[in-house]
């Protein structure tokens, strides 16, 4: 994949010691500690190094890009040396908890922060599908790509919210509403079927990410010596935006495997994994 777009931000701190923002186009790297190979990985960096000297002496130093990393190779020094990267625009990043598509398009998250950061491998509209409870009279500004949407608790998690048009290859931040547990995130005219466990039992939700009403049939396969009360279901008539779901028991030996549900849906079917313990 081509080096993403990041944007802008700062750096968290660093096995080998913090990376500090000088101006707008100048980093410096403190070292605190040197690794073993001595060697540095900045991770997340999607500016262009213009080149990368030691500090002080002025002595340029070995450098790549690995990925949206920077790779630099430390001086021969007895004191923890102080790298200077001069950039070629201003800095951008790449957060660490950023998230790219899948080969469907589609993004399935479980977000421990109130922001996500999402990447779309080619660029393309989308709709957000947040699972969570939230105050029944709260209101919600739901923001991405330069879009953004007043809804109501009920709109937030009854149904699908959009379009959004994603950018290729450019980091986005999505701001996480209070108390969303789950994120589906899919190209508009997807339809989607997800796994949800529960305690005792596990829910299959079929959402309609497309503009016309879908039908279908749903299966859960499952691992050898698993069993289900319900593996199979047919729907119809599920209008755009909404989701329709079924909960089924399940029994087998202990362990942990990943389910994905099979789905028949037309062209634009799609299916997010979901690890499940037993």
């Amino acid at each position: 994949m081509a080096l993403i777009q990041g944007i802008p931000g700062e750096f968290e701190p660093q096995p080998w010691g913090e990376a500090i923002l000088r101006s707008r186009e100048l980093l410096l790297l403190r070292i605190a500690r040197r690794p073993p190979d001595h060697e540095v990985r900045l991770p997340g960096l999607a500016t262009t190094p213009l080149h990368v000297v030691e500090e002080g002496t002025g002595k340029a130093l070995t450098w790549r890009q690995d990925g949206d990393d920077l790779v630099v190779r430390l001086p021969d020094s007895v004191e923890p040396p102080v790298v200077r990267v001069a950039l070629q625009g201003k800095l951008r990043i790449v957060p660490p908890d950023t998230v790219t598509a899948n080969a469907d398009g589609v993004w399935d998250l479980t977000p421990s922060r109130a922001k996500a950061h999402l990447v779309a491998r080619r660029a393309i509209d989308v709709a957000i599908r947040f699972i969570g409870r939230t105050d029944p009279d709260s209101l919600h500004h739901i923001r991405l790509a330069g879009r953004r949407y007043a809804v109501s608790a009920h709109q937030l998690t009854r149904t699908t919210i959009g379009p959004f048009p994603m950018p290729a290859l450019r980091v986005v931040p999505l701001a996480v509403p209070n108390n969303v547990r789950r994120v589906l995130v899919a190209p508009v005219g997807t339809v989607l079927a997800s796994i949800h466990p529960g305690r005792d039992d596990l829910t299959v939700v079929v959402t309609n990410f497309g503009r016309t009403p879908a039908r279908g049939e749903v299966e859960l396969p499952l691992p050898p010596g698993w069993s289900a009360t319900q593996q199979a279901w047919t729907f119809d008539g599920l209008e755009p935006g909404r989701s329709i779901g079924w909960a089924t028991r399940i029994t087998g030996p202990v362990g942990t495997h990943e389910l994905r549900a099979g789905l028949e849906a037309g062209r634009r079917s799609a299916s997010s994994p979901c690890v499940i313990h037993l």
